[in-house]
């Protein structure tokens, strides 16, 4: 059974471990809010279907496994702060999703864009 800190390494390392520090943390921060925002467990909104596309797989790395995992557990921790301002979507890449078309980004951190405000996690 996976942990809240399993699931939330996963999508940092899945989603952002060719970013910078600073990048992974928006990343972790991210389901962290949502975490909050629907008051259900880390690992509930991590695992949630089709919403992390890069969640499943083995990490092979074991550097980029070992710094996002230290990145999600001092967020779980209260040890760094949001760089997002309360992110609780974000998207990577030159595609723009449907979601995305016309808003603005609360932050943009290396190779992603995060958005608040969009339901379901207003």
């Amino acid at each position: 059974m996976s942990s809240d800190l399993d699931a939330l390494t996963r999508v940092v390392y899945g989603e952002a471990r060719g970013e910078s520090d600073e990048g992974k943390k928006g990343v972790a921060w991210t389901v962290i809010n949502r975490s909050k925002k629907s008051g259900k467990s880390i690992k509930d909104e991590a695992t949630k279907k089709s919403q992390f596309c890069c969640y499943s797989g083995e990490m092979k790395e074991k550097a980029a496994k070992e710094s996002c995992q230290k990145i999600a557990q001092d967020a779980i921790n209260g040890a760094n702060s949001d760089p997002t301002g309360g992110a609780t979507f974000f998207y990577s890449g030159k595609t723009v999703p449907s979601w995305a078309k016309g808003l603005e980004p609360c932050a943009t951190i290396g190779g992603h864009k995060f958005f608040k405000g969009i339901a379901p996690y207003k």
